[in-house]
């Protein structure tokens, strides 16, 4: 029996169609807050399977991958390192995937050849006659010709195949995949049931941690484990903002902000993209606590930073360039901009529109 502790009403619905032999063949689960996308796939997999679909013949398990040598094409290559991740870090991320690899400014993608191999896996008997099960974690970062490869798959899937997808960002698969997927939906976890879940495994600070997961059951594990990457994003984000309050009729400043902006494009391009996201959780938490909706504010600091100091500086002048500033950033990186141009042009913008003060 599925056990699914994140979301126990799914977990319900999923076990009903077990029970009565009716788990739809194509299925897409959203895991817009890393709240267990993965996890759910693996465990559903294993129920179809009655196994453990690691160790099982009839498993297919397909992964976004970087070019780390010539040979490493598809997800075969680098399966012993992925289950070694998998093991240490069941509520992940594809971010967390990535950067366990090193991925550097490397983006990881599902290429066709992957498909390729999938189809020709598919093609064979099934090792026992039983049910066969195939797991695609990041449908959105199928390129174009094995997207096209995979919508055939599911156009005429094989018998007694299960295909289970799982997304953190639905709204860029291809519409033709995503019309023939049923949605199965991991939302928010309340702030209450994090709390909870915590203190059952003694972590501290509970209460600020849940409050400060927005929803996320791996921000919250990042949180209460002190994560470091977290920590060097938002220390980051601190000079950038003590660099553009010193800014005002101070030109040497923008040295100062070069360098900032250089030590930013070093990162990998994964913790750039962290490095934005975490950006707008600041701003927002920021402009609630200065409009006196603190109970809102799902901010928590690693390294000491009183948000509330930062609050009179987002208002109704500044915070819509702002946010359009973090959301075009985020766009251009992803279509592979030059991040030390963008990043240059980030905290310039970004040092002018916090010094904007609200009329």
């Amino acid at each position: 029996m599925l056990d699914f502790w994140l979301n126990e009403e799914l977990a319900d619905k999923i076990n009903l169609e077990i029970g009565k032999n009716e788990v739809p063949h194509s299925q897409l689960i959203t895991d817009l807050y890393n709240n267990g996308g993965l996890f759910l796939a693996l465990s559903l997999a294993k129920e179809l399977l009655d196994s453990d679909p690691f160790n099982h013949p009839d498993f297919c398990l397909c992964f976004p991958v970087i070019k780390i040598t010539k040979s490493t094409n598809v997800s075969q290559d680098l399966m012993g390192s992925f289950r070694s991740f998998y093991k240490n870090k069941e509520f992940c991320s594809i971010s967390d995937w990535l950067q366990s690899l090193d991925s550097g400014n490397k983006q990881g993608i599902i290429g066709v050849e992957e498909i390729n191999q999938l189809h020709k896996k598919l093609s064979l008997k099934t090792f026992a006659g039983h049910n066969r099960v195939c797991v695609l974690w990041g449908p959105e970062l199928l390129n174009i010709a094995a997207a096209n490869k995979m919508l055939k798959l599911l156009e005429e899937p094989p018998n007694k195949t299960y295909f289970l997808l799982i997304s953190e960002r639905p709204d860029q698969i291809i519409p033709t995949i995503l019309s023939r997927l049923i949605l199965l939906r991991i939302g928010m976890i309340s702030s209450e049931k994090i709390k909870e879940k915590l203190l059952d495994e003694s972590f501290t600070n509970a209460s600020e941690i849940s409050i400060a997961a927005n929803g996320s059951w791996r921000a919250a594990l990042l949180l209460s484990k002190n994560s470091t990457l977290r920590k060097k994003l938002e220390f980051l984000w601190i000079k950038c903002l003590r660099c553009a309050f010193r800014s005002i009729g101070n030109k040497s400043i923008v040295i100062e902000l070069m360098t900032l902006a250089d030590e930013i494009s070093r990162l990998t391009r994964d913790e750039q993209k962290s490095f934005l996201l975490f950006g707008s959780v600041l701003v927002r938490s920021a402009l609630v606590i200065n409009y006196c909706a603190n109970e809102t504010s799902q901010y928590m600091s690693l390294n000491n930073f009183e948000i509330k100091k930062l609050a009179p500086f987002i208002n109704s002048q500044n915070i819509i360039e702002i946010v359009k500033l973090l959301d075009d950033s985020h766009y251009n990186l992803k279509r592979n901009a030059n991040s030390k141009i963008l990043f240059s042009n980030f905290v310039l913008k970004t040092s002018k529109y916090l010094n904007q003060k609200e009329i």
